[in-house]
This record gives structure tokens, sequence and C-alpha cells, in this order.
């Protein structure tokens, strides 16, 4: 084996201690010591000879080994299972290995552009960067890791998943979907018929049910009267998500019930769980959610995110008082053991928000306890209803702002919200977060998100207003409880505010609520006294109103102003006045926000705006719902809500001519 330089550096020194010896041989024979120089010298030649011709040995060697490892680097780097190319800030290619030319029909030489090549490759997020992306491009998936060599260039690893991508989509496919599905207006639908008509409509659900799961190659198993469960795959479940969009509900609405009230579902599924157990409490979470929505819907979770369908019926109002009742004894006992109570409503209060919040506080004040009432700022409803508590000694000080509010929390705090249930909405939402008691009282359709910590929620979509919900609380929270002329007038305005003087959302408790306030000393005159407004605000509505125009039939959209003031009150209002024009069936009023745009939304119930808002991230109640979106302009967010209500309509008539369809054949 070749030897290094230290081989011959050992040499050398055994030859300088050889001529220390001859050296000192020299001394006693000198003829001796000449011989051994003679002989010490050859050897030193030879070695010397030897060394060098070793070292050029090992040089051959090393340059032998690193041709061949240089010859296998490039042919590995040229054979990697993996497209590499080097492009520039504009994804104008430098260099690319030969991969890059078998998976693409088209020319990628160098100087070619990559985004000609791939379109759908996101060339500009890939500038100065390091990350890893995945993209579609002719049939192929494709995982890209792109690394900056500098600032002008970025080197791009590109792997054809394709087979590991068709994997994972069809192990998507086959993953279990658990649906839990009931009746939603079991009693009302079924209410005085006799008990052949019960059989015949229990029947035509069941076999309509029947048919669906079988359409769809799924399970069903009824296990109670008015309940069901299914067993789906995923396959099934997208094709209800893109294509049918839930038909089912259309369809079991569909059935002529003796009583003309509609039997409606709700359902509930859930699939991408790790675990069965998971699963079922996610599918059980939707229906509730669903029915908590006021049914015939849809809620669909997908690892964690919930989606729905559905809900284009009117929630069907309760006849049975007896929840109204249990929740006020229980109200009174959450009361009685806190010391201090925190009402509060929605940010921009109106007067369902005020007039609920306000009967919530006569409870409280009646239980001898410390009442407040949060305001998220100063507005016409708040200034108005201020004004006239200036007459009451007992309220001068009953609204406070949420930074008073904060001061006040403690763990013996009870908070009250009324007129919504969503965090984000809430007139203090600081307070929320440090309260650890807080009661829920609301008629909007349950949104995906609700206040935590919550001792009781009572939530009832059919009812008209937060202020009809307080007003039955009220008659049945004590019998010696007495509401005064202020107290009173302001429940009634909520009701009226929401129900657009009974005209939409009444029903028959609707009605008995107001003949129970009146009773109480609601005044008519004081009520209008609230609702009138000064010479600006008309022509603040007047402003919008010329900004009008209508995409579509029975669709009106209206831009406000800038200049407006209290432009989220005047968008509302004009929003309802919009309602009067002959013709309208839904209308929307977009205004600036500072963190972006609101939208005031009514109906008059045939198409639920609740539904078409919360796309964008809104909502609300069937006829009444709002949103805002944030870093939008007016221009983005109006064209993105037209196309949300041209399809709703779409789908609407779509699903209503099939039901219609379908009913004349079961007749």
């Amino acid at each position: 084996m070749p030897q290094g330089p230290s081989f011959w550096f050992d040499t050398r020194l055994y030859l300088a201690v050889t001529a220390t010896f001859l050296l000192i041989i020299g001394y006693y024979n000198p003829y001796a010591a000449v011989l051994g120089a003679v002989l010490l010298y050859a050897l030193y030649l030879y070695g010397r000879e030897r060394y060098f011709a070793r070292q050029k040995a090992v040089n051959d060697y090393l340059e032998t080994i690193g041709r061949c490892v240089d010859s296998a680097a490039a042919q590995a780097f040229q054979n990697l299972p993996l497209a590499i190319v080097i492009i520039d800030q504009q994804g104008i290619i430098e260099w690319r290995n030969h991969l890059l030319a078998e998976w693409v029909a088209e020319s990628s030489e160098p100087g070619q552009s990559l985004a000609r090549i791939w379109p759908s490759l996101p060339i500009e997020k890939l500038a100065d960067k390091d990350g890893q992306i995945r993209f579609e491009a002719d049939n192929h998936h494709f995982d890209v890791i792109y690394r900056a060599v500098d600032q002008a260039r970025t080197v791009l690893y590109i792997a054809d998943v394709t087979g590991h991508e068709s994997d994972r989509v069809a192990s998507c496919q086959i993953q279990t979907v658990l649906a839990y599905i009931q009746i939603d207006n079991y009693d009302d639908a079924l209410t005085g018929l006799s008990e052949s008509q019960r059989t015949t409509i229990l029947g035509e659900v069941n076999r309509l049910l029947a048919e669906w799961i079988t359409e769809l190659d799924g399970y069903l198993k009824k296990y109670s009267e008015d309940t069901y469960i299914a067993v789906l795959n995923r396959c099934a479940l997208d094709r209800l998500m893109t294509g049918d969009k839930f038909d089912i509900l259309d369809r079991i609405r569909g059935i002529q019930a003796g009583n003309k009230i509609p039997v409606t579902l709700s359902l509930g599924a859930a699939t991408g769980e790790n675990s069965v157990a998971e699963l079922g409490q996610r599918a059980q979470a939707g229906l509730d959610l669903a029915l908590s929505r006021g049914g015939d819907q849809a809620a669909v979770n997908i690892s964690g995110k919930v989606q729905f369908f559905g809900g284009k019926a009117k929630a069907v109002e309760k006849n049975t008082r007896v929840k109204a009742r249990i929740v006020a004894q229980a109200i009174r006992e959450l009361i009685d053991q806190s010391d201090s109570i925190v009402v509060m409503g929605h940010t921009g209060e109106d007067f369902d928000s005020l007039g609920a919040a306000l009967g919530v506080a006569k409870m409280v004040r009646h239980m001898k306890k410390q009442v407040h009432i949060v305001v998220s700022q100063p507005g016409v409803a708040v200034d108005k209803l201020s004004e006239l508590l200036l007459d009451y000694e007992e309220y001068r000080d009953l609204f406070i702002s949420p930074m008073q509010a904060a001061l006040l929390v403690n763990a013996k705090t009870m908070v009250f919200v009324v007129d919504t249930h969503r965090p984000e909405l809430a007139a203090a939402p600081d307070v929320l977060a440090r309260a650890e008691r807080t009661v829920i009282i609301d008629h909007h359709r349950r949104a995906e998100t609700i206040i935590g910590n919550t001792l009781l929620v009572y939530l009832e979509p059919s009812a008209s207003s937060a202020s009809e919900l307080v007003t039955e609380l009220l008659g049945y929270f004590d019998d010696k409880l007495e509401l005064n002329r202020l107290e009173a007038s302001a429940l009634y305005a909520g009701i009226v505010v929401d129900t657009k003087n009974f005209a939409v959302q009444t029903g028959v408790r609707t009605f008995e609520a107001a003949s129970y306030l009146r009773r109480a000393g609601a005044d008519p005159a004081l009520v209008r006294h609230l609702f009138r407004v000064d010479f600006e605000t008309m022509k603040n509505r007047a402003a919008i109103i010329e900004n009008t125009d209508m995409p579509h039939e029975g669709v009106v959209i209206a831009i406000c102003p800038a200049d407006v003031k209290n432009a989220q009150v005047a968008a509302a209002q004009t929003a309802d006045m919009l309602l009067n024009i002959e013709g309208v069936r839904v209308s929307f009023v977009l205004f600036k926000t500072e963190e972006g745009i609101g939208i005031s939304a009514r109906s008059h119930g045939d198409i639920n705006v609740q539904v078409i808002l919360e796309q964008l991230g809104g909502g609300g109640h069937q006829s009444v719902a709002g949103a805002k979106v944030k870093n939008a302009t007016t221009d983005e967010v109006k064209a993105k809500l037209i196309d949300i209500v041209d399809n709703y309509i779409k789908e609407s008539g779509t699903h209503e001519s099939n039901s219609t369809a379908r009913s004349e054949k079961t007749r």
C-alpha cells in the first residue's frame, strides 16, 4: 500500500541516527566509517527514489478515484428522480436537467419561460424565498421545493407525486362518514292528524330516506321514531356537497302533510376523525348545531371544519312555553347566586338589543342585585334611550363603557349576552374573555362560533326578536314583577324593529308578547318617538337609495356614500326601506368601515340572508343579517355578493323544481 509523507520522515530520522553512529565509528576506524558512509548515502538515494515513486502512485490513485467519483456524481445528478431547474426572477430557465424535458411536451430549453410550460405554477411566489408548494398540471401533481441561490436566481427541485396523490385521494374517498338525521318538527308536523295520516307521512319519510341512501350506496338505520343514523363514504358526501346539495331536505319538505306544516329534516355529518368515538361526537354536535340554527339544514364537519347546507324553510314557531318557564326559573337562580350582573348586546346596538338588555336588567333589579348594561359606542338608539332614562333615578348610571365593565368583572359576576351569541359581535369581547359565568339569550340561528363559558344558552330561532324572548321570560320570572312605561316600551320597540312593524317573522307568540307589553304600559307614541329620524338622516337614506341597482330580479344592492354619518345605522334602515319596493325580495346595503366593508341585509323570508352572508363571514337571522368583510373594496364585495346570490337563487330554483316534480310523482 503506498506510504505517506510520515514514512519518508521516519526513514530520514533513522538515517540521521545511523550517520551519528558512523561518526562515532570513524573516530576509532576511519576506513570502516568511510565505507559505512558510502553505503548510507546509497541507501539514502534508494529511499528517496522509492519515496517519489510511491508519492506518484498515491497521486495517480487519488486522481483515478476523483475521476470515478466525479463521473458517478454527474451520472447520479443527471439521473435523479427529480427535475432540477434554475430560474431567474422572471421565471426564465437558466439551467435544467434532462428529466424536465421528459415531463413536458413543450420546449424546456434555457431561455424559455417556466410559467409558459406550467401556467399553474405561481412563479411570483418563489422569488428570493425558501419553501415548498404543490401544484397540478396536465393531470399530474408535483411537489416543488424551492431554494434561493442568490437575489437573482432560484433553484427548484420538482418531484412527480401523482401516484401518491392518487392513493391519497382514493384513501380519502373511502373514509367513513357518519350522519345523524332527525325530523326536527316531528310533533308539530303530526299534530291534529289521524293515525292513518300519521302513518302515511312517516311511511313517505322512510321511503324517501331509504331511496336517498340507496342512491348513495350507504346504510340507514332508524333507532327512534324521529331519528336515524346513516353511514356513507367520503365520495358520496362529496357528491352531496357539490352536486345534490343535500336535496333530500327538499324532497322531505315536499311531502304534503294534512295540517299544512311541512316536514323538515336536520342532519349532522362528520368525517376525517381519528376514531369512531370522535366521529360520533362530531356528527351529534353537527345535528345539534343544525337544530339550533332552526332546522331544515345539514351541518357537515370535515376534519373540524363545519359547512352548512339548506336552511331555506322558516323556523317553526314552538307552541309550548315550557322551555321559557324553565329558563326563567334557571335565570332567577343564577342571578341569586351572583354578586353583580353585566348585560350586553351586539356591537352597534339597535332597539332590540337594548330593549332585551333593559328587560334582563329589570329581572336583576327585581332581585335587588347590582346591574349595568354595556354599550359598545354611542349611537342613535343608545342616545335616544339614554335621554329617556334620565327621568328614572334608578337608571341614571345604567349604561357603561366596555372599559368600565372590564373593571367590574370578577369570579362572582354574571354576564348576560342578548341578541347575539357570537363572541366577535358582542359589545365588549374583552369582558366576555374575562367572564367565567355567561348566559346567552338570542333569536338568531346558531353560527359556527359561539360564546364560551356559558351556564345557560337560550337560543330560539323561531322567535321574532330577543325582546320577545325576554318578554316571555319576564312573564314567568315572578308574578310580582311589574314593568314601568319605559321598560315596556323599550321591549315593544325591540319587537317592532325586528318584525318590521309585525310584518316579518311574526307568530302567535309575538303578538302575545306585544299584548303583554301593552298591558304593562308600553306606549306606541313613545315607540314612534324612538323611531323618529332627523332631516339629515332622511337625506342619507335618499343618498343610499340613489346608489341602488338590481343585478338580479327581486335583488337590490345599494352603496352607502362615504360621507354618511352613522353609516351602519343608515344602511340597516335603508335596507328595511328597500323591501317596500314592489317586486324586491331581498336587499343589501354596503357601507365602509374602519377595517373594510360592512353589509346590512334584509329579506321577506323566502331568501335566507343568513346563509348568504355566512359565506362572507357574517350571519344573523333568515330575514335579517349582516357581515363585515376586512381588507376589501366596495366593488370587490359587491361582485362577490352578486355571485353568491346568483348561485343561491339558481340552487333554490333547481331544488324547488325537483321537489315539485317528485311531489307530483308521489301523489
